[in-house]
């Protein structure tokens, strides 16, 4: 099995998605933050029930139920590929989590952190981007 998203894939869908939700004001204080103001953690599962965009019910044995599918089966298919992943070791991809004015908000992930709760894994590595106003 081969993992086809680079860390710079993973991370560029990190900054388009900071942008998008007005976490930083252009794409340069975007790259930068998550450049230089990121720590690389193992993020603990039970904190991503606090990360604000995040569904708690995603830590639920059945994360994706039918009707709650928003990219359908895909969804699954991501889910089932980093799940196996962590069954044969592999690294994944770190999650990008910014935390701003005592709040995470996930940037990157939702499928790792569900593959990383079924595989009953209490950390899911990640980088934290640490917002300054």
């Amino acid at each position: 099995m081969e993992n086809t998203n680079t860390l710079m894939d993973v991370m560029n869908d990190s900054v388009k998605t900071s942008l998008h939700i007005g976490l930083f004001s252009s794409l340069e204080t975007a790259r930068h933050n998550h450049t230089f103001n990121s720590t690389f953690v193992d993020f603990p599962l039970s904190k991503c029930k606090e990360l604000h965009n995040f569904n708690p019910m995603r830590l639920s044995k059945n994360p994706y139920p039918e009707h709650d599918r928003p990219r359908g089966q895909s969804d699954l298919d991501s889910v089932s590929y980093h799940s196996q992943l962590i069954q044969i070791n592999c690294n994944l991809q770190p999650v990008w989590i910014a935390f701003k004015n005592e709040e995470y908000t996930l940037l990157d992930g939702v499928h790792r952190i569900v593959a990383t709760h079924l595989e009953n894994k209490q950390t899911v590595p990640s980088y934290v981007i640490h917002v300054r106003d």
